[in-house]
């Protein structure tokens, strides 16, 4: 009676080593779809922080009944620093107004204000902002530094 016994007491501890097995393996295929299906919903954003090196950005802040920003904004140079081909930088614009909630984050508190702004930080973080005279020139050659 006693090898009966360990005979099936053998077959009862293969059956739960074989049932561990198979939910273990399940564990891992659903761990696997999981992180697969993690990877594809943020594909976008896995993209831009392996394959973009864009990680500043140039933003201009403006009031528009800031007679600085509206003689600034009359000349040009905003749109003439757009349309130049820069490789590492994009250059955004904010009107106080309209992005009240960004220029609050940034701490923004005089205007016209042009920045620096490193977007691989969370939050984005102000690295450097532009002081001189806003000539055509000197915005590139500021902007120069980060592209």
């Amino acid at each position: 009676m006693v090898k009966n016994s360990s005979a099936a007491s053998a077959s009862s501890k293969r059956k739960t080593s074989g049932m561990f097995n198979m939910s273990l393996n399940y564990v891992i295929v659903i761990a696997f779809v999981l992180v697969f299906a993690i990877i594809i919903s943020n594909r976008q954003r896995i993209q831009e922080q392996f394959f973009n090196n864009n990680n500043y950005s140039v933003e201009y802040y403006y009031m528009e009944n800031c007679g600085h920003c509206i003689e600034f904004n009359k000349s040009g140079i905003w749109e003439r620093l757009k349309n130049k081909n820069w490789n590492k930088v994009s250059l955004n614009k904010y009107n106080r107004e309209d992005n009240i909630d960004r220029v609050r984050s940034m701490d923004i508190t005089s205007f016209p204000t042009i920045v620096i702004v490193d977007n691989s930080t969370n939050p984005p973080t102000i690295v450097a902002s532009f002081e001189d005279e806003r000539t055509y020139e000197k915005l590139v050659s500021f902007i120069s530094g980060y592209d």
